[in-house]
């Protein structure tokens, strides 16, 4: 069976030591079976090292929470030493992450990996798709054919008359949503009560202040498609899906939010989009929480 990806997918490449923000450094580390027993097979040092530092399937990280097997440039020693075959399936797909709809599987990059923000919110590609190599062990079809919404939404996104916050307008009055905006205080509480990984960007995530500046509104046009594309293809029925599309504008006026102060350069942008990736959309917690807030609301 195909994959599917967005068109800007082939210019993905992990920049490894450059990266500022490594997934080899705080993110757990599953082991997954067929690479456990490649590990079991290594002979010599390097083995009884891989070995001593996996429990229970998971590689147990450092005092500083770096995985053991990064070295002091940001390379993986099990890569250079043994080759990419050598690494567990959850190494090597990140950033990546997969859905299956209507007999199609699809592939995305995710916003947390800084290399595919900047690909995300440089690309007008959202909405054009590539087939790539075949998948053995496609993921769970969703219950919901959720593609024509998808379509009907990167339509309005893709119209090139109209504000980015006409176009939010639009999507939210076709499924029948609040305005954030609106009620501000009310989703500002419920984004203070989530847990963060980093406990000084509490407050920094919230909605109120809108970029009306045109300037920024491709990068707010693709994130929100990349929200969509990622939250609300997997939705299992219409009333969930109404409120992940919900999700995704919440998430959009985060990041408009935190882009509408002042004058920033095009990394300080991705980093925000980033920044917002990892604290929510992350965290299954987090994401479900919002999601249940939201579909209480509707």
């Amino acid at each position: 069976m195909k994959i599917y990806f967005p068109s800007y997918y082939k210019q993905f490449k992990c920049i490894a030591d450059r990266c500022r923000h490594s997934c080899c450094v705080g993110w757990e580390i599953d082991v997954d079976d067929a690479t456990m027993e490649k590990y079991k097979l290594i002979e010599g040092d390097m083995g009884d090292d891989i070995r001593a530092h996996i429990c229970d399937g998971v590689i147990s990280l450092c005092d500083d929470e770096r995985c053991p097997f990064l070295d002091c440039r940001g390379l993986c020693k099990i890569i250079y030493s043994l080759g990419e075959g050598y690494i567990s399936d959850i190494c090597r797909e990140h950033p990546r992450f997969y859905h299956s709809i209507s007999g199609r599987v699809e592939g995305g990059l995710g916003a947390v990996c800084e290399e595919a923000c900047r690909i995300i919110l440089s690309s007008d590609g959202y909405a054009d798709f590539i087939e790539l190599e075949q998948v053995a062990n496609p993921p769970e079809e969703t219950d919901l054919d959720t593609l024509s919404d998808r379509a009907e939404i990167y339509k309005i996104l893709l119209d090139k008359n109209g504000t980015f916050a006409e176009k939010t307008d639009r999507i939210r009055q076709k499924y029948d949503l609040p305005d954030l905006f609106n009620h501000a205080d009310r989703w500002n509480e419920a984004l203070l009560s989530l847990e963060y990984l980093d406990s000084s960007r509490i407050g920094r995530l919230a909605i109120g202040k809108r970029c009306y500046s045109r300037e920024f509104d491709s990068y707010l046009t693709r994130f929100l498609a990349y929200l969509i594309f990622r939250h609300v293809s997997v939705a299992d029925s219409k009333d969930n899906l109404r409120a992940r599309v919900g999700f995704c504008i919440l998430l959009s006026s985060i990041f408009e939010n935190m882009i509408a102060y002042g004058d920033m350069s095009f990394e300080e942008i991705a980093e925000s989009a980033r920044i917002l990736s990892e604290e929510i959309e992350y965290s299954e917690d987090n994401t479900a929480s919002l999601i249940f807030d939201i579909e209480c609301e509707i």
